[in-house]
């Protein structure tokens, strides 16, 4: 049965399409998706992380979302929360108007269903019964514009804010300075996107009352949008100048616009402000300002002073997802690689690049071994312990059909070049042929004396590659099942099998710690690559075939340059054996699969780790590639069968 998992209920499009954004732009501080600016608003416009690949030790690690115009000024929700607070607290017996006080009486009840409860509507209704006994109440219009902001209705929200700017207000010491409504009426402008209109608004704020420091963090917030990043500065500071250094939103924004400008000790030094502050709502800022720092200790090369800024803002916002996964890029660095996946785990992304869950193998001994995809891309088929193999639609995640080896666990699947042909091997020493349309039997060859742990067609589709326990490698005629060559050369099992594109040369890796390389026209032994600890349990050729990678029960994958024979770099990341490996078609990305229950994607050029996907429950023990690169498949030991979107589609 195939579970759907919609891609977009936990990652929008947009977010997978800049987690490797960032690839082309991995030392631009101001490209999108690796900027250190946050979005519009002050605090995080949502909880979804944003990803970045862990591509070069130079990359500038996000140090907030995305733009996103549709979210609050958190600063601004608190001014106007705070002015409407006071205004209830006056006394209304004191004023001699009976009018105005049966207006803000009413205004009262609108301030309590609009704080208290988060009624917007309730809200509005007592903020109309105000303004019905009072129509020139600047201060009604205020909030009602508020409330229907909130509520969606920003073309109403305009109005009032207009009217307001109109009308004299009840209570203002000031009447000549009275600028609320241009704030409110700019944070609308902002969420509409009309940032000109905005900046409008906060420009006449400012002339009105210069001293009107929320207008100032306003239009800096404007100036960041349009990246005149030293006018942003300029505002800020004056903001901070007014208020004695005690506005903590300023110091986060102007610390985030110094990080994205490289002044790294400007930076730490303003988010280190804000975490100190004593203001009123200090600490609403103080999860951003501690992850924020923890980023620039990050990009400094200082992964233990990142993790601890990591830890305080998860332990002040246990939903900070950006912070876990931040953070286990930060164990990474320092090897805690069993740190690190259980903060991918906390961070949830990788939910948001399942594509389908495939659950039709079962029983006590259900686990699956490995999977395949045909070269059209259009089936897959799992092999099980449960006897079976499925055959899916790799489109819908729709069963096609059960073939059933009758007994033994499947150990392999392979398709034939011309996908019309499936090989399986088991554990009873014996492969079986089957054609794909009908699933009907072709043909059975025996000639193993032990389990046959890996299939592989010759990219001619000529003949058939078996890797056995027995420690021999044979190869087989797929019309006849003849035998036609039979290699020894390895002291222990042969795990994994792989033909070089030119078919001119098949490798093995096996349990003696070596990956050997034969010449398929004769049998002989060309080489024997050395270097890793325990047993090769996986290899792959390149698409080009200049180079194999070999995954082993070290932990460790290793990139081999055929040409000269030599190791070209080692990947390190799993915690448990790299059961499984395939290259992408254009040869850029590793996937493999471990028995640390995870899937790694590595940047074959660089060796690091782009990211890590959780969802087994158990060992993983075969990946593949789709032929056009746009999914992975995964099979394990938790009998489930998933399909993931790549994070660059």
């Amino acid at each position: 049965m195939a579970e759907a998992v919609p891609i977009n209920k936990y990652l929008s499009s947009l977010q997978v399409e800049k987690t490797f954004a960032v690839l082309e732009k991995a030392t631009n501080f101001i490209a999108t998706g690796s900027s250190f600016i946050p979005d519009i608003s002050i605090l995080r416009a949502t909880l979804a992380p944003t990803f970045a690949p862990t591509l070069a030790p130079t990359f500038a690690p996000t140090l907030a979302p995305t733009f996103a115009p549709f979210s609050l000024i958190y600063r601004v929700d608190f001014f106007f929360e705070a002015q409407e607070l006071n205004l209830i607290k006056i006394n209304i017996n004191d004023k001699k108007d009976s009018f105005v006080s049966a207006a803000l009486e009413s205004y009262k009840l609108g301030v309590e269903k609009a704080q208290e409860k988060a009624d917007y509507k309730g809200a509005v209704k007592h903020y109309s019964d105000a303004l019905s006994k009072d129509g020139k109440f600047a201060e009604a219009h205020v909030s009602r514009g508020r409330a229907y902001s909130e509520l969606g209705d920003q073309e109403r929200a305009i109005a009032d804010y207009t009217i307001a700017m109109n009308v004299s207000p009840k209570f203002a010491e000031d009447k000549d300075r009275y600028v609320e409504p241009l704030l409110g009426r700019g944070t609308v402008y902002i969420k509409l996107g009309n940032y000109q209109a905005a900046l409008d608004d906060f420009n006449l704020a400012i002339k009105l009352n210069p001293d009107f420091y929320d207008a100032y963090l306003a239009r800096a917030i404007i100036y960041i949008e349009q990246k005149d990043y030293q006018q942003a500065i300029k505002d800020l500071t004056e903001a901070l100048n007014l208020t004695a250094d005690n506005y903590p939103a300023a110091f986060l924004k102007r610390g985030s616009v110094w990080a994205e400008l490289g002044e790294y000790e400007k930076a730490i030094e303003d988010f280190t402000q804000a975490i100190d502050n004593q203001a009123d709502d200090a600490s609403t800022y103080f999860p951003d300002a501690y992850y924020k720092r923890g980023l620039i200790n990050l990009n400094l090369g200082k992964p233990e002073k990142a993790i601890k800024d990591f830890n305080n803002a998860i332990n002040l916002d246990s939903k900070y997802y950006e912070a876990y996964y931040k953070r286990a890029i930060a164990h990474e660095k320092i090897g805690e690689y069993e740190a690190a996946n259980q903060d991918y785990i906390n961070a949830n992304y990788s939910k948001g690049l399942l594509t389908y869950n495939l659950t039709g193998h079962s029983g006590m001994f259900g686990a699956v071994r490995s999977v395949a995809i045909s070269p059209d891309g259009i089936t897959l088929a799992s092999g099980s312990e449960d006897s079976t193999i499925k055959l899916w639609n790799l489109k819908t995640g729709q069963e096609i059909k059960t073939l059933f080896v009758n007994s033994g666990s499947v150990l392999a699947v392979s398709f034939s070049p011309d996908g019309q042909t499936l090989a399986s091997s088991t554990t009873q020493k014996i492969i079986k042929f089957w054609n794909v349309s009908t699933g009907e039997e072709i043909l059975t060859i025996s000639g193993h004396y032990d389990w046959i742990h890996s299939l592989a067609f010759s990219p001619d589709g000529q003949i058939i590659a078996s890797g056995s326990d027995d420690k021999t490698i044979k190869f087989w005629n797929i019309e006849t099942g003849e035998k036609i060559h039979s290699f020894s050369g390895h002291s222990d099992y042969i795990k994994s099998l792989s033909f070089s594109p030119n078919n001119n040369i098949i490798a093995s890796g096996s349990c003696d710690k070596t990956i050997k390389l034969w010449d398929v026209q004769t049998g002989k032994e060309i080489n024997t690559l050395k270097g890793h600890q325990q047993c090769v349990r996986a290899i792959a050729f390149s698409p080009n075939g200049q180079t194999l990678a070999s995954g082993s029960q070290d932990n460790n994958i290793i990139l081999w340059d055929l040409q000269n024979n030599r190791q070209i770099r080692t990947f390190k990341g799993h915690y448990n054996a790299v059961t499984s490996l395939a290259f992408s078609p254009d040869g850029l990305t590793i996937v493999s699969g471990s028995d640390d229950k995870t899937i790694k994607l590595w940047d074959v050029q660089t060796g690091l780790t782009i990211i890590t996907l959780f969802g087994h429950e158990s060992y993983v023990e075969s990946v593949a590639f789709s032929p056009d690169g746009k999914n992975i498949v995964s099979g394990g030991y938790d009998k489930t069968v998933k399909v993931w979107q790549m994070p660059w589609q």
